[in-house]
């Protein structure tokens, strides 16, 4: 019997002309016939071959065109994920504390983001930029938004296995949600947000949000403080819709001073008093920062409107106020009360090295040190790039609370005095971006 390349190539050489069939020497043969002839044998020849053998035309010119055969493509293997590395994580130095609060991170978990299959990476700030929603649709946009609440579920589980209840929503859950052209409702995302919620309240996990940088009450652009109110008005119904209760709020900053100090405190007021919604008011804090506004500026506001002040102690390291920390904590405290609302307060620390303001302003990879004014059982949130490795580098070094070994990873070794945050002077370039990453 012929081997099936032995029946190829003479079926080949049948077709390019390259074998000559004789015929039987009658008076009517003619090079029509002994081309027939030709292709019937060639006929026969591939139905020998073996049965699913697959013909495959290699060019499209039919006068040069050269059948070959392919066997049946196999599956493709699901290709298994790696594991995780074994990670060496150092020893720290144990120190003491009274502290019994909740210690929370911001918006993005590096174990959960790193994993090092791509489709199983978990994270909450899918964005996009406006070129890509012109290009898929507003559907294609709010599948964004539906995918971070999904994996917002899993963060929540993974935080509750490692004893943090504390936690910040990002800002990129819906994005451009708030848009003037392109932002929408989350009507269509109410069933998982309200799971988002439930979840949440079972198991006492505190929940708040802080709107970027461009929201400014106190511009005087009224096209600003529009799109600032829609913005805050965004997070509102996030939350509403999580049926997040008080404790849940928005924080912001005073913003820019426009060259004006004393004017844009006064357009902050008229915002808050005349311009924000009620669902609004009823969750906005304000927070002291590092370069505009002290605590010296925005507690009397606070004390006036009866909104909440959350203190900043690196920022009131920066830039500090005439009143000490101690005084400042009770004096935001008393207003927090006031609202029936669990104070928080924001601890980040410079990187190594830092020595000019811009550099300092830099948050470290992690923080070492509680501060000394810090009260019991206040909320700490913990601004720093591990994110939640912060937060059990403190449960270690204080004894806050047991860590899962498999849930550590050790600190980079190399800081550098240099921001990689929105407050990087750096512009990105990312190439042909059509799905992006805001991590806060």
């Amino acid at each position: 019997m012929l081997r099936l390349s032995s029946l190829l190539r003479f079926h080949n050489k049948l077709r390019t002309g390259r074998i000559l069939v004789m015929a039987a020497p009658t008076r009517r043969s003619s090079r029509f016939q002994l081309a027939q002839q030709a292709t019937e044998l060639s006929t026969r020849t591939l139905d020998a071959l073996p049965t699913g053998a697959k013909r495959k035309r290699g060019s499209d010119d039919a006068d040069e065109a050269v059948e070959t055969l392919e066997p049946k493509k196999q599956a493709k293997r699901t290709r298994q994920p790696k594991p995780e590395p074994t990670y060496i994580i150092p020893d720290v130095v144990r120190k003491e504390t009274t502290f019994k609060g909740r210690l929370g991170y911001a918006c993005l978990n590096t174990v959960l983001r790193n994993k090092k299959s791509a489709k199983d990476s978990v994270f909450c700030s899918r964005t996009c930029r406006i070129d890509s929603i012109k290009k898929h649709g507003i559907e294609w946009l709010k599948d964004l938004g539906r995918k971070n609440a999904e994996d917002l579920l899993t963060v929540i589980q993974w935080n509750e296995s490692n004893g943090i209840r504390f936690f910040r929503l990002s800002s990129e859950m819906f994005p451009f949600a708030s848009h003037a052209v392109h932002g929408y409702s989350l009507e269509y995302c109410a069933p998982l947000l309200t799971r988002v919620g439930d979840l949440a309240r079972k198991l006492g996990h505190r929940l708040t949000a802080h709107p970027g940088q461009y929201t400014q009450l106190g511009s005087p652009k009224p096209e600003v403080v529009q799109a600032s109110v829609r913005e805050l008005a965004y997070h509102a119904e996030m939350m509403d819709r999580m049926g997040l209760g008080p404790d849940s709020v928005m924080i912001i900053h005073g913003g820019g001073m426009y060259d004006d100090k004393i004017g844009t405190l006064d357009r902050i007021k008229k915002t808050i008093k005349e311009v924000l919604p009620p669902a609004v008011r009823a969750r906005l804090v304000l927070e002291n920062d590092e370069m505009c506004y002290n605590a010296d500026d925005l507690l009397p506001l606070c004390e006036e409107l009866n909104v909440p002040l959350v203190f900043d102690y690196h920022h009131d390291a920066l830039f500090p106020s005439s009143i000490p920390p101690s005084e400042i904590i009770e004096r935001a405290n008393a207003i927090w009360a006031r609202r029936g609302i669990k104070p928080k307060q924001h601890l980040s620390e410079a990187r190594p090295g830092a020595v000019t303001l811009m550099e300092r302003r830099a948050h470290a990879d992690r923080c070492e040190t509680l501060p000394v004014d810090l009260p019991d059982d206040m909320d700490l949130m913990i601004e720093a790039k591990d994110k939640e490795q912060a937060v059990l580098h403190l449960y270690r070094i204080y004894g806050l609370h047991p860590v899962i070994h498999e849930s550590l990873r050790p600190p980079d070794e190399n800081q550098t005095q240099e921001t990689k945050g929105r407050k990087s002077t750096k512009r990105q370039k990312t190439k042909n971006a059509e799905v992006e990453e805001d991590d806060e």
